[in-house]
């Protein structure tokens, strides 16, 4: 029943132009693990997806008006994209109900906590934000520049990582005598894997240059259609890299926050 639902989410997706013909595959394989280990595990998969996924659509069109300069023009999310946001969170609370083991729940929601901070952050900031700042160096930045943060973009985070925390909350309430602690170490990991991931995209991040322009961008062929070239960073550190790394902090956030957990 879980594959049938997740299949169904993932086709109806698909059809909507959200995903790819491998992101449709990916949200298939995430949708069934979650529903695998339960059908609360999954109904919070897939509330992540449609507020992400709402909010990416939001003002698409002008969200690539903005950054078309720095990154590639994409609507739909491809298989790596949904499995660097997702999978960790997928195989924890699937192993967390294998095993009997709560710990493996906190670091799943901590790890898609971080994933819906990021999310929100980066979207909203992009469209209502203003120019962004690095928050390595504080300086102006163009929109779209990994390491960049904005005022409304940090309080979207914020926003995201309670919605979160009250929903861990909710779902744990069955396994925990107290859904107190778990609801502040979401919270807190939501928070981490946002600023952990701005922090990597500003200085470990593969960035790229083009001379034409003199501009920093990560289009491998900027929109002059100059052949822009790997200038800073680690070469094969890419943003999805930086994403799944955000939520593995998240998740450890989690853990470390949550302490000593009481099963019932």
């Amino acid at each position: 029943m879980g594959a049938l639902a997740a299949g169904l989410a993932a086709a109806f997706a698909r059809r909507a132009g959200s995903l790819s013909t491998g992101g449709q595959w990916a949200a298939f394989l995430t949708g069934t693990l979650a529903a695998a280990a339960g059908w609360r595990w999954a109904a919070l998969l897939v509330a992540y997806f449609v507020t992400s996924t709402a909010l990416t659509q939001l003002g698409h069109a002008r969200k690539v008006t903005l950054t078309e300069s720095v990154l590639p023009t994409q609507r739909e999310r491809n298989a790596l994209q949904v499995m660097t946001n997702g999978g960790l969170f997928a195989v924890a609370v699937l192993f967390g109900e294998l095993l009997g083991d709560g710990h493996l729940f906190v670091a799943g929601l901590g790890a898609l906590s971080a994933a819906a901070a990021d999310t929100w952050a980066t979207e909203v900031g992009t469209l209502w934000g203003g120019a962004p700042f690095s928050i390595v160096n504080g300086r102006t930045l163009a929109r779209g520049v990994s390491g960049g943060v904005t005022a409304v973009g940090v309080m979207a985070s914020v926003l995201a990582s309670l919605l979160m925390a009250a929903a861990s909350s909710f779902v744990m309430a069955p396994t925990l005598d107290s859904g107190v602690i778990v609801a502040a170490a979401v919270f807190g990991a939501g928070l981490a894997g946002s600023i952990g991931d701005s922090l990597l995209g500003a200085t470990l991040q593969s960035k790229r240059w083009c001379e034409q322009c003199r501009m920093w961008t990560e289009r491998r062929v900027h929109t002059c259609q100059y052949r822009t070239q790997h200038a800073r960073g680690l070469r094969w550190m890419t943003n999805d890299t930086v994403n799944f790394l955000a939520t593995v902090l998240g998740a450890l956030v989690a853990l470390a926050l949550a302490g000593p957990l009481r099963l019932r």
